[in-house]
């Protein structure tokens, strides 16, 4: 198995995990990922440019796609439903919310650069950075369902 394939795997495993309600099963795994080994780090690298892949192709699919002179951004918000700046976030939050806007924009060498930043960081936030990419992936692929769309295909459930 290659390393986009064991990459791959350990997200499918995330991501049924979450929608199962397992966040212990999550918690579990995202700490593994987040030790500060080397060849952990590195699969964490590559589990969350898949996830940030598959939650941005299922993004644009919500949105309609992107044409010229689209934008897509985000709107984040607290669990109360008041508003966030994304300065007020943790860097490797940050990282990752960046991260996800240049997957979606097709801007690879800014996701690459943001993943970096958000890998150079504390375990904690780091964890969190894994937990909202995570979050998304789920979410897009309720929205998949529920709007009869495909999720990318390697996810499974109702992929194609």
């Amino acid at each position: 198995m290659d390393t986009r394939e064991r990459a791959r795997t350990t997200a499918r495993l995330l991501v049924s995990l979450a929608r199962a309600g397992d966040f212990a099963g999550v918690s579990r795994i995202v700490r593994l990922l987040t030790e500060p080994s080397v060849p952990q780090r590195d699969r964490l690298r590559q589990v969350m440019a898949e996830l940030l892949t598959a939650a941005a192709t299922m993004v644009v699919r919500q949105t309609g796609g992107l044409g010229p002179n689209t934008a897509i951004v985000l709107d984040l918000r607290r669990a109360d439903g008041s508003t966030v700046d994304i300065d007020d976030l943790r860097p490797e939050v940050r990282a990752i919310v960046r991260a996800l806007l240049a997957q979606v924009h097709e801007h690879k060498a800014d996701v690459d650069t943001q993943i970096e930043f958000a890998m150079h960081g504390a375990a904690d936030g780091l964890a969190d950075g894994v937990s909202l990419v995570l979050l998304w992936t789920v979410s897009a692929m309720a929205w998949c369902e529920e709007n009869d769309e495909p999720a990318p295909g390697w996810l499974g459930a109702t992929a194609a």
